[in-house]
């Protein structure tokens, strides 16, 4: 940066504090957080604002107008198109503007501000039986202002429309800080807002102009399709002004799909509908690509809500993700395509009857391979999920080689889909390259990806020659370039070709009555830089590869593995599984995955990476990650956070001095067995103030937080006595990891799950580890761990050669042996250690069901609730737990989906992060439990019951001690 930039920026953010209540973030740290989207484009803004109020979007527009800077209003930063990044502010409406204002069920109309989420919206209309139809893949974090600005749609578009269908007004702020509502007005409303000699009224008056003068240009120009997102919705205007009589129309039409260069929106008006009652899915299979393009005219007979295309490229990925392989099981074969059909209706016969009927209808049609139909909720609604991972799966591709997003989404009449994408494979197969096809086939929008290489000069080159081979490929079929994602970076540079000369003049004119000194979003849909410019990933990027303790080698190295978070934001969720709790808590982009992804990418691309990985803007990013493994699993790209906060850590602390509480939580299995000898000492000691002040003091342990109790007569010294007088068993032996927090702190949860498993039939030996490393690693000593781990894998491998089961208690500890194992000494020892640890609850469940084992247990009717490890859902589900509690008779056992429980070891100890923690708890687990006042709580982990007895004041049972008070 410059010193101009420099100075620039530092009168801009005086100007702003001085009348702002939000957040003004101008710091190095939020400019780089800020620097892209969800697009294959990056630009550092001047600064960040995150307003609290709507006079704060008032109050920052004026500022930007008076000195000529540039203003990109921003909500999930989900754009595919980088019509989200900017070098001037960037607003951040999501933090803040995201209330539901106002719910009208019997008029079905809802008042929201833009940073609301679709699924948040949705979630609130759901005890009125009312959707907001529009139904993005990004639905857990695309925000409602992001959708009006690119006038979203969804797979559900054949019968919802976008989302201009259901918009019905808009408050607006305008580029010189003036405020607007705009809504359908009538001619003699227009003639009166036109009046005024104001920017609003040169507005009204400039847009019935531009309208009348080019209407003929504007609606043969214009593709006649539903699905059209590019350029300004001038048709609208030129079909209602071409009599003597206007039509009721508004201004917020034009606002919908400008993406944001227009005006930014503070508050939206909008339509909601009943949602059906039954949906139901037929999934046809097809031997190539174009056996599934020609049946979709036969699908389209039926009178689908939807009609989805997943191609082979995109079924092999799904087949390697870790949380789509339950549902890949319904995919039969080796299909080369796929089509999901879905049917809606309030009658659950007539979805049913529809289903069937096509399914006739296809079966014996050439290219069908198989035909699986899905009415049952549990079969459809994860089938139907697939569709929403595709973006973010095929980014998730190892190497440089990716599918890109630049002609993604092209738009055409269903009837011409068929041919239009065997032309498009031609053209790419003339580039050398392939893509991945999938998306709305029922109404003629596909996302096609081709695979490039954009570090490479020559493939960013070839991106070009394929974008304008493609402009003509739609104009030849009087499609859209555009029907989805929208023009922003990618795309604006294309409008003229695309509209025609006399269109894209009209466009510019409405840009310029609307924002005269082209401060709103500049760039987009008119007057944009070439789509080659502002690349993230350009020829010029060159990150450099640290040397790790790691392997990951599966990500071709530490830089690809952080460069697999492509910016999709799927960790920016805020409801269902458990990714990311701490952004959840806060709502701040630096806390989610892909703010730190961003951070750690950037530092490794700078002139110093080392030094920018090891500095503090870099750690105080990272500090809030809870190392809950949640990404691993339910980032669509498997981006795990957690490996590389420990990697960071050791980096960090190498040189440099570690704070004492480190040392004591990372020695923690030390610490236990040197102080079990004076348990009821030290357990009465804890309980003193004066230690929980030092403990504050000296190691930063919340005074608030209750410690785990050690027991003198703990598991191993039990398990002991125990061995020497147990009976032969007949099912033969296995290993019980005795892991230190079940040992020192909880040896009933021990004594218990050998009741439970002798009883099965199985003789139970102690694993005899020193420590897993679960907790070094969560204080980044990833040097003593990989020592550790050394120094107890050949001996523990040997153990396991021969088949034995590997069972654990604590799930933290016995998935560090399958997880992290594996990647800190890699070899065919740690692959036999990996294969061979189960917890041990599930492994039971297996071992009843296949009829290896059998316990006898008495029926305890009641009601159970579940809550899993956050480990464990990442890595191997829930699933097992569950199974093992449902072989108790009469127990009603329900899985949560609760989140994380905010303790995450360590984390709910510390001083710095108590308050979080406990927020965390609050956002979903808290409020189950009080939701189930009388039923058992279950949680398989440690922390988890921890958090619940010290929160909740409820005591948390371990599965096995369930399964062991119910034994016979």
């Amino acid at each position: 940066m410059s010193d101009s930039d420099d100075l620039k920026r530092t009168t801009l953010a005086r100007h702003l504090r001085r009348h702002l209540q939000g957040e003004i973030r101008f710091d190095p740290t939020s400019r780089r957080l800020y620097s892209t989207d969800a697009s294959i484009y990056q630009i550092e803004p001047l600064g960040v604002v995150v307003p609290r109020t709507v006079e704060d979007v008032v109050a920052t527009v004026q500022v930007a107008a008076e000195m000529h800077v540039p203003i990109t209003a921003r909500g999930g930063g989900t754009s595919l198109s980088g019509q989200s990044i900017g070098p001037g502010i960037v607003l951040d409406c999501s933090k803040y503007l995201n209330n539901v204002l106002d719910v009208d069920p019997v008029a079905r109309v809802a008042r929201v501000q833009p940073g609301v989420v679709l699924d948040q919206l949705n979630r609130t209309l759901a005890p009125h039986d009312l959707f907001f139809a529009p139904d993005v893949a990004t639905a857990s974090r695309a925000n409602l202002g992001g959708m009006i600005g690119n006038n979203s749609a969804g797979a559900r578009s054949l019968v919802y429309g976008k989302t201009s269908d259901h918009v019905r007004r808009l408050d607006v702020v305008l580029s010189d800080g003036g405020r607007a509502d705009f809504g359908p007005v009538t001619a003699a409303e227009w003639e009166r807002k036109a009046a005024p000699h104001s920017l609003q009224g040169d507005v009204y008056r400039g847009v019935r102009h531009t309208a009348r003068d080019n209407a003929e240009e504007i609606l043969r120009r214009f593709p006649r399709l539903l699905r059209r997102v590019s350029g300004y919705n001038l048709d609208v205007f030129a079909d209602a002004f071409r009599g003597d009589v206007a039509k009721p129309v508004g201004l917020h039409q034009l606002v919908l799909g400008s993406e944001g260069t227009l005006a930014v929106v503070t508050e939206a008006e909008v339509s909601l509908l009943r949602r059906p009652k039954a949906r139901g899915l037929l999934v046809p299979h097809f031997a190539t690509l174009s056996a599934a393009m020609d049946a979709l005219a036969a699908c389209l007979e039926f009178g689908p809500s939807a009609v989805e295309l997943l191609d082979k490229m995109f079924i092999d990925l799904a087949r390697a993700n870790l949380a789509l392989g339950g549902t890949m099981a319904w995919v039969r074969g080796q299909p080369q395509a796929l089509l999901m059909v879905e049917f809606s209706s309030d009658d659950p016969r007539e979805v049913a009857d529809r289903v069937e009927r096509l399914a006739k209808r296809l079966d014996g049609v050439g290219g069908v391979t198989a035909l699986v139909p899905a009415i049952d909720p549990a079969i459809r609604d994860p089938l139907w999920a697939l569709r929403s991972a595709a973006m973010p799966l095929l980014y998730g591709m190892p190497g440089d080689r990716k599918p890109v997003t630049f002609v993604e989404d092209p738009a055409v009449a269903p009837e011409r889909l068929p041919e239009f994408v065997a032309r498009f494979r031609e053209l790419l197969r003339r580039h050398d390259t392939d893509g991945a096809f999938y998306g709305h086939a029922s109404v003629g929008c596909l996302h096609i990806r081709p695979l490039l290489n954009l570090k490479d000069k020559g493939d960013v080159a070839l991106m070009r020659r394929i974008a304008e081979d493609v402009a003509d490929l739609v104009l030849e079929f009087g499609g859209a370039l555009s029907g989805e994602h929208g023009d922003g970076l990618v795309r604006s540079e294309w409008n003229r070709k695309m509209f025609g000369p006399v269109v894209y003049g009209a466009f510019c004119r409405v840009k310029h009555l609307f924002d005269p000194h082209n401060i709103l979003n500049p760039g987009k849909v008119v007057g944009a830089a070439p789509m080659t410019e502002n690349l993230r990933y350009g020829p010029d990027y060159r990150p450099r590869e640290p040397a790790t303790l790691f392997d990951y080698g599966k990500q071709e190295g530490f830089v690809r593995s952080v460069e697999m978070c492509n910016g999709n934001g799927a960790c920016r969720k805020l409801q269902g599984g458990t990714m990311c709790p701490s952004f959840r808590a806060t709502l701040d982009e630096k806390d989610s995955t892909r703010g730190r992804a961003n951070v750690l990418r950037l530092a490794l691309a700078s002139e110093e990476p080392l030094a920018e990985l090891r500095s503090r803007e870099v750690h105080d990013v990272l500090d809030l990650c809870l190392m809950c493994k949640a990404c691993k699993g339910e980032c669509p790209s498997n981006v795990d956070m957690a490996k590389l906060k420990a990697e960071h850590l050791q980096l960090y602390y190498d040189g440099r001095s570690r704070p004492f509480g480190h040392a004591l939580m990372a020695n923690v299995h030390r610490l236990n067995r040197l102080g079990a000898p004076a348990a009821p000492l030290l357990n009465w000691l804890q309980g003193r103030r004066p230690l929980r002040w030092l403990l504050e003091k000296v190691a930063g342990i919340d005074r608030r937080r209750s410690l785990p109790p050690l027991h003198r007569d703990h598991f191993r010294k039990w398990l002991g006595r125990h061995q020497r007088s147990a009976k032969a068993s007949p099912r033969g032996r296995v290993l019980l990891l005795d892991d230190c927090f079940t040992t020192f702190n909880e040896p009933e949860v021990g004594r218990a799950a050998v009741r439970v498993l002798e009883a099965a039939g199985y003789a139970v030996e102690a694993a005899g580890l020193v420590c897993c490393g679960r907790a070094m690693l969560s204080k980044g000593f990833v040097r003593q761990t990989r020592d550790l781990i050394h120094a107890q894998l050949p001996a523990l491998a040997a153990r396991v050669a021969d088949g034995t089961p590997l069972l654990g208690l604590e799930p933290s500890c016995l998935l560090t042996l399958a997880d992290e194992w594996r990647e800190l000494v890699p070899g065919p020892e740690a692959e036999a250690v990996a294969r061979a640890a189960r917890l041990a609850e599930a492994w039971l469940a297996e071992e009843e069901k296949a009829g290896r084992a059998s316990l006898k247990l008495a029926p305890r009717p009641g009601r159970a609730v579940l809550h899993g490890h956050c480990h464990q859902k990442a890595l191997v589900g829930v699933g097992g737990t569950a199974e093992a509690l449902r072989l108790i008779p009469g127990l009603d056992v329900s899985v949560l989906d609760t989140g994380c429980c905010g303790m995450a070891g360590s984390f709910g100890f510390e001083k710095g992060h108590y308050d979080l923690s406990v927020k965390v708890a609050e956002l979903s687990l808290l409020p189950a439990l009080r939701r189930e006042p009388e039923a058992l709580v279950v949680a398989p982990g440690t922390s988890c019951r921890h958090q619940i007895k010290d929160l909740a004041s409820r005591r948390a049972r371990h599965p096995m001690e369930v399964l062991a008070e119910a034994l016979v």
